[in-house]
């Protein structure tokens, strides 16, 4: 039943050639093998996007939503493997760190006050390796 839903929701000459998996889990596998890769392309042009986006004319909401949605789509391509040692904590509050770094950069002149002051509260460690220059935006 499951192979059916799959195998229906996918284009036509995609199906011809997973059509005799025997389990549901090895042509889920196969799709996944054949086209669950992330594209350096991609990744590039979310990188892109990203240093891109800015407040300009749009609201706190809106301007979020769109950098929201550029670091969800990478959060897909770039998975942070699991482990014990407490490593993949510490990578993903680092990314967290550099995602409020990089909101505040996009953000109009007329938050440098809220800004500063979300500055002023970052750890030091964190504000000396940021790679921008929060001035000149």
């Amino acid at each position: 039943m499951v192979i059916s839903w799959i195998l229906n929701t996918l284009n036509h000459d995609i199906r011809d050639s997973v059509l005799y998996a025997e389990t549901a889990q090895n042509l889920w596998n196969e799709l996944n093998f054949r086209y669950g890769q992330a594209s350096g392309a991609r990744v590039y042009q979310l990188q892109k996007n990203l240093c891109q986006i800015s407040q300009g004319s749009s609201d706190i909401a809106t301007y979020f939503a769109k950098m929201k949605s550029n670091w969800d789509e990478l959060n897909a391509t770039n998975l942070i493997p699991s482990c014990t040692c407490g490593a993949a904590h510490a990578f993903a509050r680092r990314e967290e760190d550099q995602r409020l770094i990089q909101f505040l950069v996009g953000l109009n002149p007329s938050y440098d006050m809220i800004r500063s002051n979300i500055l002023m509260m970052l750890p030091p460690s964190l504000y000396r390796s940021c790679l921008w220059d929060l001035d000149t935006k």
